[in-house]
């Protein structure tokens, strides 16, 4: 039975303006499961929201719906009337509530900001850590994005007018209306693009001014795309709707359109991919695919927590540690496996430090560690080892190379060996140096496949003018020349397989596929050779004549080393030494995870019976 969590002086419901100020959160309970269930008092659109806020369990299986917003503006509120009392919430909060009141009858609604006691530490640890069983009992959630920037008493419109405001609720209806031609497999075709000619259209067809998209990249542009915690608002419920202030149709007419729009991006059947004007990086067609595939790939197929870490580095939060916490739902049992716990009392430094330690535990490798190759640090206190998941990447629809760390399987591959804690922002590996950077080429930024090609050149002719080119390569998996060889550098060591989107290690048998696509980069897209794999990398050579990729981070002096549980080579570079710390000369910072041609299916470190002969280092 649910009970109410401030006392009432009446049981009739007060007006807004007979509440009284002063709203206090009465206690709950944590070991059965209690939340706070916010029920919404009938009234019309613009008429002060009057609410009752009551306390459940979990256990009990109550009815509710389950709200995902975003906060917006903290210090922008509305007042609303909840236990008799006026309670302050966010202009976006407010908006929202407005949008879901029912004219006529009550509406049970879980919103965070309300039903959570956000001054106390020890309540929010415990009830964010319900949100999956949250979100997974609502008989409903809503996915609100935002309200219109016009009242919705707006002059009759035409569907697809490129003139309407993409904000607009007309602007909205005609956004909502593309997104179902979509989801229905209606090929797009621009009026700007047929220069005067009309196109061969196939059937299910519908032709419109290019302007037209602007309110679909509007719509993906709102904030609510951006939250980390809206990735688990949307993955977790069953079927959520997606609404715009009042205009909501269901998430699978969003799926569907996806679905679509993949096939017709790579099948160039018709204008989807097409971009015109200033629009950049990507056309507003191919912008909400990629927002919107990236929510139902994850829907469809679960990920661990360190690879969900990396796919949502596009999101933000408020709070730092949010970044983490707030995928901890989508991955439940890892989490429990390594025993990562929310808990708001610890520094972000320690959270973040803490949760990759415990999944190199976990996965008993070095897979988590190390950020994206485009960015560097901005947290204060933070290890060179530990990600900065406080900085957000672009770049999250590519694939980054360490995403394909997994494929790599060493002959000497072994478990990272359980450490006992000592200095929480100082991880203990161990293993060998194998060679010392000493030249490096350019970057290969995301970029034209032009300049992409135009950079290859560049790392080619540097080991031209190093005289390597035609001299036999070092001892390793591979025997050849430099020149022989280059094609395995360039696939950066795997195959892409398109017909089925996944990869696979290179052979010496592939050398005829790769090597007639790399004179053909500039002007066509490679089959074989994925060239996202080369984004944020650069050439390096080794003391030792060894080349590889890295980050744009390395430098020369920087180290390669073989360490135990490493699937990949590592970047580390010496650490400037700290008073008192004379006697820690292996002291390292991490740069990178490296590909190094000829040293990836291992044999480098001493066997298992020979571990005197492995060194000590501390990354810093």
């Amino acid at each position: 039975m649910a009970k109410t969590s401030t006392n009432m002086s009446s049981c009739a419901i007060p007006t807004a303006a007979q509440s009284r100020t002063g709203f206090q959160y009465g206690p709950i309970n944590s070991q059965t499961k209690e939340i706070r269930v916010l029920t919404l008092q009938p009234g019309r659109f613009g008429e002060p929201i009057v609410s009752t806020l009551d306390v459940v369990s979990l256990k009990d299986k109550p009815k509710f719906e389950a709200l995902s917003y975003t906060w917006g503006d903290r210090t922008v509120t509305r007042n609303i009337s909840v236990n008799s009392c006026l309670r302050p919430v966010t202009k976006n909060l407010e908006a929202a509530l407005q949008r879901l009141r029912y004219e006529a009858s009550p509406r049970r609604i879980w919103a965070d900001a309300v039903c959570i006691n956000q001054e106390d530490g020890v309540e929010k640890c415990h009830q964010v850590g319900l949100m999956e069983d949250i979100y997974k009992s609502a008989t409903e959630t809503t996915l609100f994005i935002g309200d219109y920037i016009d009242d919705p008493d707006f002059p009759p419109y035409s569907p697809f007018d490129p003139n309407i405001p993409p904000g607009s609720y007309a602007g909205v209806q005609s956004t909502f209306a593309l997104i179902k031609k979509l989801a229905q497999d209606h090929h797009i075709f621009y009026q700007e693009g047929d220069d005067g000619k009309e196109p061969t259209m196939p059937p299910h067809s519908i032709k419109l001014h290019y302007g037209c998209t602007e309110g679909i990249l509007s719509l993906v542009s709102q904030p609510w795309w951006s939250r980390i915690w809206t990735v688990q608002e949307t993955i977790l419920p069953g079927s959520p709707a997606v609404q715009y202030g009042a205009i909501r149709v269901n998430w699978d007419v969003f799926t569907a359109a996806a679905d679509n729009l993949a096939k017709h991006l790579f099948d160039k059947c018709c204008h989807a991919s097409v971009g015109h004007g200033s629009h950049s990086p990507y056309p507003p067609l191919v912008t909400f695919y990629n927002k919107v595939w990236a929510l139902v790939r994850r829907r469809r197929t679960p990920l661990p927590l360190d690879k969900l870490l990396r796919k949502f580095r596009d999101r933000t939060a408020s709070d730092p540690r949010d970044m983490i916490y707030g995928l901890l739902g989508l991955a439940h049992d890892d989490a429990a496996a390594a025993g990562i716990q929310l808990d708001y009392m610890l520094g972000v430094p320690e959270v973040y430090s803490s949760v990759v330690r415990k999944l190199i535990q976990l996965r008993g490798d070095l897979c988590p560690l190390g950020r994206h190759p485009s960015q560097a640090a901005d947290l204060h206190g933070l290890p060179s080892w530990v990600p900065d998941y406080s900085v957000t990447s672009e770049w999250t629809h590519y694939l980054e190379p360490s995403m394909l760390s997994e494929l790599w399987a060493p002959c000497d591959l072994r478990r990272v060996p359980i450490q006992q804690q000592t200095n929480p922002l100082v991880l203990e590996v161990f293993g060998v140096v194998f060679d010392e950077v000493v030249a490096i080429g350019d970057v290969v930024y995301p970029s034209p496949r032009a300049e992409i090609g135009a950079t290859i050149g560049t790392w080619s002719a540097m080991l031209q003018s190093l005289g390597n080119w035609q001299e036999s390569y070092p001892a390793g998996d591979h025997e050849g020349t430099y020149e022989e060889l280059w094609w395995m550098l360039i696939c950066r060591g795997v195959l892409w397989r398109s017909e089925s989107d996944t990869y696979r290690i290179a052979t010496m048998r592939d050398r005829d596929l790769v090597e007639q696509e790399i004179p053909n980069i500039r002007a066509q897209r490679p089959a074989n050779i994925d060239l996202q794999l080369l984004y944020w990398q650069r050439l390096f050579v080794t003391h030792r004549g060894y080349i590889g990729l890295a980050s744009p981070n390395v430098t020369v002096g920087d180290t390669v080393h073989v360490l135990v549980g490493g699937r990949t080579p590592l970047i580390l570079r010496k650490a400037l030494l700290s008073k008192g710390s004379e006697n820690q000369l292996n002291r390292f910072i991490y740069v990178c995870d490296a590909f190094v041609l000829g040293i990836m299916n291992g044999g480098i470190l001493p066997s298992d019976g020979e571990p005197e002969k492995l060194q000590s280092f501390l990354l810093v």
